[in-house]
């Protein structure tokens, strides 16, 4: 349960079915991470404990696996396994190496309903297919599916096994049903679910801004990562401090990129005007507080900062991800910008040049409290 967009939807989600009446199983891959904390104590958790020792053989590429295997003097394991790869090699899809690692495993899971959520992901779906016992079965799809699929040849054979599948914004049902037009009428929208009144209270127990900085904050909310887009950050900060606006940009996560960003910071001399403060477990102050909201993914299938960014009111400049125009309203309650650093240098220099557009996009914004989504599931 790491800190990331995914997993807070899904707590978003099983709280919101808190008054159900529901016996929720949470069934982790692993165990750990700084949300494992947030699981509602009601729920029922379990690791996968398997998933341990067949890691190897579901990620590891099979022809370094054989390698290892012919060393150790496993021949017959090694001989199975170069076969598993031709099978991979000539269907291309991973999926033979999901039935090589569970041959033999029995499972005892069952349920009314199964969800393969952190979707998609062809070894959870494969799992929640194969393995666990419900008349009814729903996948998730929290990203631009182009973006994530190597190929499509998993969804093809199995995605039909589903009754349901569940994309987290409209335009990721579009990319969807461009991707998968067999499965148009089993896809439906269900928006991430975002309550105004738990991120207010959140905002009101979490720490905020304590460097007595004066002038406009801008905030960029994620993982650290290639796909989040921070490592334009820099260049946009030392183009801006170039202009002389009077800014500050506090980077709110971690992950990857952060030695990059350091970097950068040091090379660029930007060390007052770009602030890397860490992975927050509770970050809403700080949105709450900032004069702009800005996003600067790559690709996004929902993105939930943005939503929560608009829960308070915040003006946004976000790239123009999938599902940018499902969120903001180009020049009316954000700006959408190119996927690029002139693109997002150009959004956030009008932006913080234009008090009348800020306040006009701070005041235009109604996020709408999608908790009523819970019901396309009961």
């Amino acid at each position: 349960m790491n800190l990331g967009g995914t997993e807070k939807a899904l707590l978003s989600f099983i709280n919101a079915l808190a008054d159900k009446d529901l016996k929720i199983t949470l069934l982790l891959l692993e165990d750990g991470g700084v949300l494992r904390e947030e699981i509602p104590s009601w729920v029922d958790v379990e690791i996968l404990n398997v998933f341990e020792s067949i890691k190897t053989v579901i990620f590891d590429p099979p022809l370094a696996l054989a390698k290892i295997q012919i060393k150790y003097g496993q021949l017959w394991n090694a001989l199975n396994t170069i076969l598993r790869y031709a099978k991979v090699k000539i269907s291309k899809s991973w999926y033979y190496n999901y039935i090589a690692a569970l041959e033999g495993y029995k499972s005892n899971y069952s349920a009314d309903v199964a969800i393969a959520f952190a979707g998609p992901s062809d070894f959870i779906s494969y799992f929640v297919l194969k393995h666990i016992e419900a008349p009814k079965k729903y996948q998730w799809i929290h990203f631009d599916i182009r973006e994530v699929l190597l190929n499509t040849n998993f969804g093809n054979k199995y995605y039909s096994a589903f009754n349901k599948i569940f994309c987290v914004s409209e335009n990721a049902k579009i990319i969807f049903d461009q991707v998968f037009p067999q499965f148009k009428d089993k896809s439906t929208v269900f928006r991430n679910i975002v309550s105004k009144q738990d991120l207010v209270i959140k905002a009101f127990q979490g720490e905020s801004f304590t460097d007595g900085f004066t002038g406009l904050r801008i905030v960029t909310l994620g993982r650290l990562s290639k796909e989040k887009g921070q490592d334009m950050i820099p260049e946009v900060v030392r183009r801006l401090d170039k202009d002389g606006f009077d800014f500050r940009w506090y980077v709110i996560g971690d992950g990857d990129l952060k030695s990059v960003l350091e970097s950068q910071i040091e090379l660029l001399k930007i060390g007052s005007k770009m602030v890397l403060l860490g992975a927050q477990l509770n970050p809403y102050a700080y949105l709450r507080d900032c004069d702009v909201y800005v996003q600067t993914s790559l690709h996004e299938g929902y993105c939930l900062t943005i939503h929560e960014a608009k829960m308070f009111d915040r003006a946004v400049v976000t790239t123009n991800v999938a599902s940018a125009s499902n969120l903001i309203i180009d020049k009316e309650d954000g700006l959408i910008v190119a996927i690029s650093t002139d693109g997002l240098y150009d959004g956030i220099r009008e932006m913080l040049s234009d008090i009348e557009l800020r306040n006009r996009c701070s005041r235009a914004l109604l996020a709408e409290d999608t908790t009523v989504e819970i019901k396309k599931i009961l």
